[in-house]
């Protein structure tokens, strides 16, 4: 997936294998260059979603979870963790997660603080 469609994944609407509403995407973890989560933004915070899989139609991202696993994952700051996997049964990538940095830089490896987040975001 080349880095403009990986842009175009930012603030789309997530939504679950059943067609509810999740949330929306405000952060992208690459693994081999590829986006495998998405922190996703929902009225009661920010959960970490798996997309390796999802499918996009008209800015909204299909993802292959259902909303209630999404709710009942564990909170953490950064990226996915141990904890984060085991919650979706998946096993924890061999290559670093790495941030995707939608304004062109490299991202940071996860995971990562909202104070490092910050720190790594360009002046303006």
């Amino acid at each position: 997936m080349d880095r403009t469609a990986v842009d175009r994944l930012y603030d789309c609407d997530v939504l679950d294998r059943h067609g509810r509403h999740i949330g929306h995407v405000v952060d992208l973890w690459l693994s081999n260059g590829r986006p495998t989560w998405a922190s996703v933004r929902r009225t009661a915070g920010t959960a970490l979603v798996p997309i390796r899989g999802a499918q996009v139609r008209e800015r909204r991202l299909v993802v292959p979870v259902d909303r209630r696993e999404v709710e009942d994952a564990p909170r953490v700051d950064g990226g996915p963790t141990a904890e984060v996997h085991d919650h979706y049964g998946l096993s924890m990538p061999e290559q670093r997660l790495v941030r995707h940095d939608r304004a062109g830089g490299s991202g940071a490896s996860a995971p990562a603080s909202p104070r490092e987040r910050q720190a790594m975001r360009p002046a303006r």
